[in-house]
């Protein structure tokens, strides 16, 4: 709806008229825009001139290293290439050396280009790019010996470290250009530097312009607002004390608005009880969902141990991911056991259904697992009390069930274990993984009375890791494709190279970015790696 009293720009202006809160800011917004346009352009000016060159010249150092960096770690995977193709003839050791000449020319040419109109970078280039030509030189002598048969002459070069002095005089090239390019990087910010300080030299005139224009602007509109709002301010602090019959006095020459506002004020108080009675039932209801939150993370914690055994000679890891982070807790579970005679025993389980019924019987199942290491680990014997024990009588024809995966490890790697219903476990070792080969997995926990669970045996190699999970993990679904044992064994070989409980990370958030960020069931995943020692 239009103010009936809102007046033209030029009105406005020159303050004729009923003073407004409109007026005044509007007056005081002008002047200070004024200044601060003032202050702006002298602020780009100085700074895009600066940032400008020190971005310019900070992009091409980074670019410079990065070429230079990419040429020397080529140069690098060449050599071992080169020597390991030498000493033992074979031609996938060649793969980096063919690679590392076939981009050789186009990363120098790039290299190049980016120091140009440097004099002292162009030179140290050109030292570079000869320690490089040098290096290949020998490269191809070393080469081409091993493929006419000369094997004893080429292992002799080897031994001689010819092709190890080119590749430490490539090295020190390379230092040499960096820290031209280092150098250079520094008396670029040294510039960028000085250009900053005028910059802010004439920022701060300006600002000491703009703070006599706030000043004045600041008195006009306490007289206007600030006063009578401090009027307000006293109503609003009785309101609050339980002082809600008496009434902000009527402000003279204030703004209209200042006024509106008072008098809107005056007809909130009837309505200020009703408001906090709606508050404070809002916080009871906060509070108790908080509680019942609390209560649900005490069951989950009976799920998962504290903490996971150290074994001399085996390396063990653990990944629990809920499927939601909701209040939905499902029955995953495992734990790890360092067995008297110096065994690992793991475990890996996973109760049907959802809620705290499951998850209570999960725990139940974890702490029960726990009391008998203390007495039998046979993984057969531990199931066949497990599947005993999983329900009460009375729970038998209530679907009650739970599938586990028992596991006892030597630290010579000689494992066994047994499958109650539960997902093969992974085996990875170099550059190969897969699912482990049984003859046969036993029931789910629950269905049956008596039953056999067979016994795999299996032997981890030193570095292999043997990887245990639930359901979860390959279910996780995209469309109506799942995420699968084969997605789950390249995410483990992908992550080869990091320390054990990343490599687990890594793979349960595959599994989550594959079913969209949403898994549809939690995913607990345990490993244990063989390294000896």
């Amino acid at each position: 709806m239009p103010d009936p009293q809102r007046r033209d720009l030029w009105s406005v202006l020159t303050g004729k008229g009923t003073p407004s809160l409109r007026g005044l800011l509007t007056r005081a917004v002008i002047g200070v825009g004024l200044v601060l346009g003032v202050l702006a352009a002298l602020a780009i000016v100085g700074l895009v001139g600066a940032t400008s060159s020190y971005r310019d010249d900070q992009q091409a150092a980074v670019e410079r290293a990065k070429a230079s960096e990419v040429i020397l770690a080529d140069l690098l995977n060449a050599e071992t290439g080169v020597s390991g193709y030498t000493l033992t003839g074979g031609t996938s050791y060649l793969v980096p050396y063919v690679r590392a000449e076939d981009t050789y020319p186009r990363n120098m040419r790039r290299l190049r280009t980016l120091v140009q109109g440097e004099p002292r970078l162009v030179a140290a280039v050109s030292s570079f790019d000869t320690a490089a030509k040098e290096w290949f030189a020998e490269a191809r002598d070393l080469v081409e010996l091993r493929r006419s048969g000369n094997i004893s002459e080429a292992v002799a070069r080897i031994g001689e470290g010819v092709d190890k002095q080119r590749l430490d005089q490539l090295r020190a090239e390379h230092a040499d250009l960096r820290e031209l390019v280092e150098q250079q990087r520094q008396e670029a910010l040294a510039t960028a530097d000085q250009r900053r300080l005028w910059t802010i030299l004439a920022v701060l005139a300006g600002v000491l312009l703009a703070v006599l224009v706030v000043a004045a602007a600041t008195r006009s509109l306490w007289r206007r607002v600030g006063a009578p709002l401090g009027s307000l301010l006293q109503g609003v602090r009785r309101v609050g004390e339980g002082d809600q019959d008496q009434a902000v006095p009527n402000p003279h020459r204030a703004a209209r608005e200042v006024v509106g506002l008072v008098d809107a004020f005056n007809v909130m108080q009837d309505r200020v009880v009703d408001q906090r009675e709606a508050a404070e039932a809002s916080a009871r209801r906060s509070e108790a969902a908080r509680a019942e939150r609390r209560l649900w993370q005490t069951v989950e914690q009976g799920l998962l141990p504290e903490s996971l055994p150290a074994v001399p000679g085996l390396r063990i890891a653990a990944r629990y991911l809920p499927s939601s982070p909701g209040l939905a807790i499902g029955g995953d579970f495992y734990d790890a056991r360092v067995l008297s005679d110096g065994r690992l025993a793991v475990m890996v389980g996973d109760v049907a259904g959802h809620g705290a019924e499951s998850a209570a019987r999960a725990a139940r199942m974890r702490f029960g697992w726990g009391a008998l290491m203390e007495v039998d680990p046979d993984p057969r014997q531990v199931l066949e009390i497990m599947n005993a024990h999983i329900a009460e009588p009375h729970e038998r024809d209530q679907g009650v069930y739970a599938t586990m995966c028992h596991c006892v490890i030597s630290r010579d790697g000689t494992a066994e274990f047994a499958l109650a219903g539960h997902p093969r476990p992974l085996l990875v070792h170099g550059d190969e993984a897969g699912l482990v080969d049984v003859d046969a997995r036993g029931p789910i926990l629950g269905l049956l009375d008596e039953v056999d669970w067979p016994v795999t045996h299996l032997t981890i190699p030193k570095g292999g890791t043997l990887v245990i999970y639930t359901d979860g993990l390959v279910e996780a679904r995209r469309s109506d494709e799942i995420f699968g044992a084969a997605r789950s064994a390249e995410a483990l070989l992908a992550t080869a190279h990091v320390p054990l409980e990343e490599r687990l990370a890594y793979l349960t958030e595959a599994a989550q970015r594959y079913d969209e960020g949403n898994l549809r069931d939690d995913v607990a995943v345990l490993a244990v790696q063989v390294v000896g020692g």
